[in-house]
């Protein structure tokens, strides 16, 4: 049995088929068939609060993904309610566009790309800008 659910919590109503078409594209790119994942829109104080907690870094970040289970592909994917909007303006794209940027990065997080070494930032950042080509070009 297929299981499969994406969840929206925070974002408006008109941007949210967006991101769901962009995070199920991804999931198939990466051949991910079952998946649970929550996406949570949050405040900058609130995601600067959870890097310091979990991840010993006390600063805001534009998403922070848990993993809650491997084999069944379950996570929890937070998204900071200010930086999409700082930057979309500082690269250029819309709004929407960089919530969609966000949820592939985030889904590559729970997948286990990380972006902490210039050799792994290198890595993921290519894979994200090639899924992102895919859907916006």
């Amino acid at each position: 049995m297929n299981k499969k659910k994406l969840i929206f919590t925070g974002f408006e109503e008109k941007i949210v088929p967006l991101m769901k078409k962009t995070a199920k594209f991804v999931l198939k790119y990466e051949k991910i068939k079952n998946y649970n994942i929550s996406f949570t829109l949050i405040s900058d104080i609130d995601i600067k609060k959870m890097n310091r907690k979990y991840r010993k870094v006390n600063r805001i970040t534009d998403v922070i993904s848990f993993l809650v289970d491997k084999k069944l592909f379950m996570g929890d994917i937070y998204i900071s309610d200010n930086r999409p909007k700082r930057n979309a303006k500082k690269f250029g794209f819309s709004y929407e566009q960089e919530l969609c940027y966000l949820v592939i990065h985030s889904i590559l997080h729970l997948k286990g790309y990380t972006d902490y070494t210039f050799k792994d930032k290198k890595r993921m950042f290519s894979k994200q800008d090639k899924i992102f080509k895919c859907i916006f070009s």
